[in-house]
């Protein structure tokens, strides 16, 4: 990153802290409870902030009573408004929260699975003071990526803030009896719910020869990449970037195909399905909920089938719309076996209730 960059990234941050120096604090001064949902400190745009934004809705929704709110990480950038994507959240630097929060008897912290082995350095011997010191301190690490959650033992430090720490799962895959006894605490399903099916659906007949690629850079991207400008004249492939979230549901709505570089079982996967689009991947077995999803035919063994049939399938769904739309509803049709916003809701509600998933075996 230049130099000017992080001069830029700073002062928008500087204006953010008197943005929300000037918030009314009154509900916070006088809150008992809170829920807290810990973000990285720049606007962005991705799976995993707005999932987060998404459970901070729905949870304050499902505790009316309780002081619920996005904070940054403490003493990192921030920021005040995320207009990337729709929402209502004012943010919060984690700081400044602790600093208003006179009255809080409880606290359910909820921290991104790779910044919880940080959390504690970052605190100051006061901040830390001030946590150990509420009698109902509750630390729950979203793990929102396996892949991103630190070992067990980088995450010790934690436990001196509090004895009650879980782990909430993204994805059916990991949340299980043995990622439970691996970490020795309690898991349980969070899932992922966002409203996108109010966003317009173009059909078949109104689709572009656009193929859109998830924004991750991997070598088996570019062989794809390669392969389809080579074979595929007259058509155009756009990479996602730099796009707010409404751009971007327009984009995968009006093109024919999207692929999916990155986990497989993402939203670039199980987004254009839900407005009517096709979306190819890879599957693994560290994302997908279970083999049943390589039936499909927009689902690959390996990267090497897919070098090998992308050109040939592209052609054939872009000029048969019957087999188009029916793979489509396909894959939505096994989506919706697991993600709905009565699914996501009352997963919401027992662990609020602390009535987990999972519970580890004694060693």
């Amino acid at each position: 990153m230049s130099s000017l960059s992080k001069i830029i990234r700073q002062l928008k941050s500087k204006t953010a802290r008197c943005i929300q120096n000037q918030y009314d604090f009154s509900l916070l001064k006088e809150a008992q409870k809170a829920i807290v949902f810990l973000t990285p400190g720049e606007s962005l745009v991705n799976g995993g902030v707005m999932s987060i934004y998404s459970l901070c809705r729905y949870s304050r929704e499902l505790n009316p009573a309780d002081y619920c709110c996005i904070c940054t990480y403490p003493h990192k950038l921030t920021y005040a408004r995320n207009t990337a994507f729709p929402n209502q959240e004012r943010i919060l630097r984690f700081e400044k929260f602790l600093e208003q929060a006179a009255h809080i008897q409880e606290l359910i912290l909820h921290v991104p699975e790779y910044y919880s082995e940080f959390l504690y350095e970052d605190l100051s011997p006061q901040e830390r003071a001030f946590l150990k010191q509420i009698p109902k301190l509750h630390i729950n690490i979203m793990n929102q990526n396996i892949q991103l959650m630190p070992p067990a033992e980088k995450i010790k430090s934690l436990y001196s803030l509090t004895a009650h720490i879980t782990q909430t799962t993204a994805h059916n895959r990991y949340a299980n009896q043995q990622i439970c006894d691996q970490w020795q605490m309690p898991v349980h399903l969070f899932s992922v719910y966002l409203p996108i099916e109010e966003y317009k659906r173009y059909p078949f007949e109104n689709k572009t020869k656009t193929v859109v690629f998830s924004p991750d850079e991997t070598p088996h991207k570019q062989k794809v990449a390669a392969l389809l400008k080579q074979h595929l004249k007259g058509w155009k492939f756009v990479t996602v970037k730099k796009l707010t979230f409404s751009q971007y549901m327009e984009l995968i709505s009006r093109s024919f195909f999207t692929i999916t570089f990155g986990e497989g079982f993402d939203g670039y996967f199980t987004q254009p399905c839900r407005i009517g689009s096709l979306a190819f991947a890879v599957y693994n077995d560290k994302f997908f909920p279970s083999p049943d999803w390589k039936q499909l035919k927009n689902i690959y063994e390996s990267d090497e089938e897919m070098e090998k049939r992308i050109v040939e399938d592209i052609l054939y769904f872009s000029t048969h719309p019957k087999e188009y739309m029916q793979t489509a509803q396909k894959t939505d049709d096994l989506r919706k076996t697991l993600y709905s916003k009565e699914k996501f809701l009352d997963n919401l509600r027992r662990f609020y209730r602390q009535e987990y998933d999972f519970y580890p075996k004694q060693k």
